[in-house]
């Protein structure tokens, strides 16, 4: 009786210590995870492909020991690289003293080649804590190049330069050089401008772009209409292409001349000469604030009427006189005369010969000159002659 009773008793005991160490067991990592969070102040964050997030992480323990852990990230996606650092250096191991906290960061680098949606991480800190993160890819990721327009479209006139603002961008992992070339029709011209200076070949680094300028000069005889100009960037690993519009809605020209197709003239020394002529719009855009001007000898005027012209229709002609005034001292002889009809897109330039005509007044006065030459030999001879 006294042995079972024994017995009885060395069993509650054994069951009292063993229900003792298994709640004193379970007491330590509670505590434990009620004293000890990760905190970061934004944990839904969104990013394109290729981009790298950095996540500041405090860990605080508000006990009263000293916590070491392992820290490492967690997550079911593929493809994804993290990195654990503090003051630059990578980071395995982490310990924080009681009532204190130490930063380190969590670096997430967004793979080029991934779909659009929403990714989950857990940075976990041994058995202490976890912290739910959360990246929301923006948009579908691709691993190749690619090359953009601002405006791929744009209208103008044939004397325009069409000024394309681009960018390339490098979406591999490693540096690329591309040849960049221009599918142009004949007498067009295509020209590729980085920071000023024109380039045949750029150099971009991985998962990055550069800014390129594309001028497309369209030749002055093209015609009205829609145009396409096919542009790449291109090398052995990886290309790019985009398409570029050039709309051009008219063409501009002018034409100068007299009203009688003459470009020869007389005038005499110190007199006036009027001459009509005639500008003409030969283009198919209207022609706007159209000034005449010349370049004359030395003390030659040249006046117009009227100075300048509003404007002047595709077609249509406008007539200006001009007066030419020759120089008081000018010899007999050809001289030129140049007037120039000039719009804000195009000019026109002729050469007037002017032929210079000696005064009537000098011819006589010659005549009067050998006549008295004449007489005074004519006097000597008479009165000194015949001695």
């Amino acid at each position: 009786m006294l042995a079972a009773c024994r017995n009885i008793w060395i069993k509650l005991g054994l069951a009292a210590l063993i229900a003792a160490g298994a709640a004193a067991a379970s007491a330590v990592p509670a505590k434990a995870a009620d004293t000890f969070e990760l905190y970061t102040t934004y944990v839904n964050l969104s990013a394109p492909p290729g981009e790298t997030i950095t996540y500041s992480v405090e860990a605080i323990n508000r006990g009263d020991s000293t916590q070491v852990f392992p820290i490492r990230v967690e997550t079911t996606a593929s493809n994804w690289e993290y990195k654990i650092t503090s003051g630059g250096r990578t980071v395995n191991e982490i310990a924080v003293k009681p009532d204190d906290s130490e930063t380190f960061n969590v670096q997430i680098e967004v793979p080029l080649e991934v779909n659009k949606g929403e990714y989950r991480f857990t940075v976990v800190a041994g058995d202490l804590a976890r912290l739910p993160l959360v990246i929301n890819v923006t948009e579908q990721g691709t691993y190749a190049s690619e090359w953009t327009a601002e405006q791929a479209n744009m209208e103008g006139y044939a004397d325009d330069t069409f000024t394309f603002s681009t960018e390339l961008h490098n979406r591999t992992a490693e540096e690329q050089t591309y040849a960049l070339s221009a599918a142009v029709q004949p007498g067009w011209d295509a020209r590729f401008m980085v920071s000023g200076d024109s380039v045949r070949s750029v150099t971009v680094e991985p998962n990055a772009q550069k800014t390129i300028s594309v001028q497309i000069i369209p030749p002055q005889s093209v015609e009205a209409g829609t145009y396409q100009i096919p542009i790449a960037a291109t090398n052995n690993a990886t290309q790019a292409e985009t398409t570029l519009e050039v709309v051009i809605t008219g063409t501009y020209g002018i034409d100068l001349t007299t009203a009688d197709e003459r470009l020869n003239a007389r005038v005499k020394a110190g007199g006036e000469r009027k001459i009509d002529l005639v500008i003409k719009n030969t283009g198919t855009a209207k022609l706007e604030d159209v000034s005449l001007s010349s370049n004359s000898p030395v003390e030659w005027e040249v006046t117009f009427e009227p100075s300048k012209i509003t404007s002047i229709e595709p077609g249509e002609t406008a007539t200006v006189q001009a007066t030419i005034k020759s120089s008081e001292k000018a010899l007999a002889g050809d001289y030129e005369v140049d007037i120039t009809a000039r719009s804000a897109q195009k000019s026109d330039t002729i050469a007037l010969r002017v032929a210079v005509q000696s005064s009537t007044l000098w011819g006589w006065i010659g005549i009067l000159i050998v006549i008295a030459v004449a007489g005074g030999v004519y006097y000597l001879y008479r009165k000194y002659g015949r001695r």
